[in-house]
């Protein structure tokens, strides 16, 4: 039964508004951060991990000890780190605001797997929703894919794979959240340890240096794994599940629609009129697709939460 209220309280609204802009500032943090994506990856999730500790402590909460659910949040953590990879790099390829809106395909890609695996039906709106994304995402990029250079095309699908993986890692976190009595919190300290680790073993493997090279870096680092991703996710997260689905995501969609303002105020990122419109069709796509009755999003990040949310 759906206890949501008719009428969304305020205090709820400017909760879940203040969690949309905290992860809408993900991308820019990533982007400020004077170090190469995987290590940038790494310290996000270090300093996410430390501080939800801080709040599980706080909380009175304890970690699972259920196989299962454990598995699950290890696979949560891999996709989540292969996701972390892809995004960053795309962040750097082809700005916060591309990128962001890019990575929130995930709710057609959440919906198809739910399709194929979950035997969840999709519907004609649902495939009306993805066709205004394609045709937004022309108006961004131009119909000639040729034209692009060659760091751009790879931005761009290292943006749809960020979607592909965080899909996956939405499916599996509700897995797990399904699954036993383990909390949002503790759930997402787990994912965030193991993310913490692959991507520290994948920065050494890859050769990338884990110096931090100045005040400025440091604190972008600390913005995005605090603020953007523990801040962001606990305040979305309290509030998202007293809310009603369509009000909730139209506030959420703030957070892509955030990224891509950031983007132009604080990169000068060029927008035209073609782009806005194109922009506008994918934020609009992207609230029909994630308005459906049998599958549940949790989206960015957010924890990228970017969990309950759109990414970041």
């Amino acid at each position: 039964m759906n206890h949501s209220p008719s009428v969304a309280p305020p205090h709820l609204l400017l909760r879940l508004l203040a969690g949309s802009v905290c992860i809408s500032f993900s991308p820019v943090f990533i982007k400020l951060a004077d170090v190469p994506p995987d290590p940038a990856g790494f310290y996000r999730m270090l300093f996410a991990s430390l501080s939800l500790l801080v709040l599980l402590r706080l909380q009175g909460g304890k970690l699972t000890s259920v196989r299962n659910t454990l598995l699950l949040l290890a696979g949560g953590g891999l996709f989540l780190s292969i996701d972390f990879m892809c995004w960053h790099r795309s962040i750097h390829l082809v700005g916060p605001g591309l990128a962001t809106l890019l990575a929130n395909f995930q709710v057609f890609f959440t919906a198809l797997f739910a399709c194929l695996f979950l035997k969840q039906k999709i519907t004609r709106l649902f495939m009306l929703a993805v066709v205004i994304a394609l045709i937004g995402l022309l108006l961004i990029t131009g119909v000639d894919w040729n034209v692009l250079g060659e760091g751009t095309r790879l931005g761009i699908l290292l943006g749809l794979a960020t979607a592909v993986f965080y899909s996956g890692y939405i499916l599996l976190l509700k897995g797990a959240l399904n699954s036993s009595s383990v909390s949002g919190v503790a759930a997402m300290l787990v994912v965030s340890l193991i993310s913490t680790v692959l991507l520290g073993l994948v920065t050494s493997v890859g050769g990338a240096s884990f110096v931090i090279p100045d005040v400025s870096s440091l604190l972008a680092l600390l913005g995005v794994g605090v603020v953007s991703t523990t801040l962001g996710w606990t305040l979305i997260s309290s509030a998202i599940k007293f809310l009603p689905a369509t009000t909730a995501g139209l506030v959420l969609l703030l957070q892509p629609a955030l990224a891509c303002v950031w983007d132009v105020i604080f990169f000068a990122r060029p927008t035209n009129g073609t782009e806005v419109v194109g922009i506008t069709l994918i934020l609009g796509a992207i609230y029909i697709g994630s308005y459906r009755k049998n599958v549940e999003s949790l989206a960015k990040p957010a924890l990228a939460p970017d969990v309950t949310q759109s990414k970041s």
